[in-house]
């Protein structure tokens, strides 16, 4: 947990996980309410579709993250020439890995979930301007990628146009498939 407060690079990785995912799911789950299409966003729909969001979104890291982490025990295995496949993950080490990946995941999670909710909320709180919830999303992505390429040293007009172009394409999707 200390290393998650301390915004290590494993915590960046699912905070910005969570919150893009956040974002663009509910841009392409919700785009056709928030653009003006059928009724109105309302906070019961908000949150579910953030609790929805939340719940796939920490499945999908958690998976992800185990499977890595366990990948990484095995090979250590092999470099220390064990026999026998999977005993370091019957080990501390393995309950270790576990903690972490849930740990991990936990954090990507509520990140989606705040990363869906705020734009959705906006919407509720702005029904008479509806495409101010998309365009709202779309500058968080924006932010969002400038922060990330300074954290990666890497260039903040590419990372905040390929975000804001990602969210753009899921608007745009989630217009045409018009889910909720």
């Amino acid at each position: 947990m200390r290393r998650l407060l301390s915004l290590a690079p494993e915590g960046h990785r699912a905070i910005a996980m969570g919150l893009s995912d956040g974002i663009l799911t509910a841009l392409l789950l919700a785009s056709g309410r928030l653009l003006g299409r059928g009724d109105p966003m309302n906070a019961g729909l908000a949150l579910r579709v953030a609790v929805g969001t939340m719940a796939t979104g920490a499945f999908i890291f958690y998976v992800g993250r185990y499977a890595e982490l366990r990948g990484t025990l095995i090979r250590a295995e092999r470099q220390l020439n064990l026999t026998s496949r999977g005993k370091l993950a019957t080990t501390r080490l393995g309950r270790v890995v576990l903690v972490e990946a849930v740990g991990d995941s936990t954090v990507s999670g509520v990140s989606s979930f705040v990363g869906a909710l705020l734009p959705l909320l906006l919407a509720v709180g702005v029904p008479s301007v509806p495409p101010v919830a998309v365009a709202a999303s779309i500058v968080m992505l924006a932010a969002m990628g400038a922060v990330l390429a300074r954290v990666v040293a890497g260039s903040t007009t590419a990372w905040a146009g390929g975000l804001v172009v990602g969210g753009m394409a899921m608007a745009a999707l989630g217009w045409k498939l018009n889910l909720v």
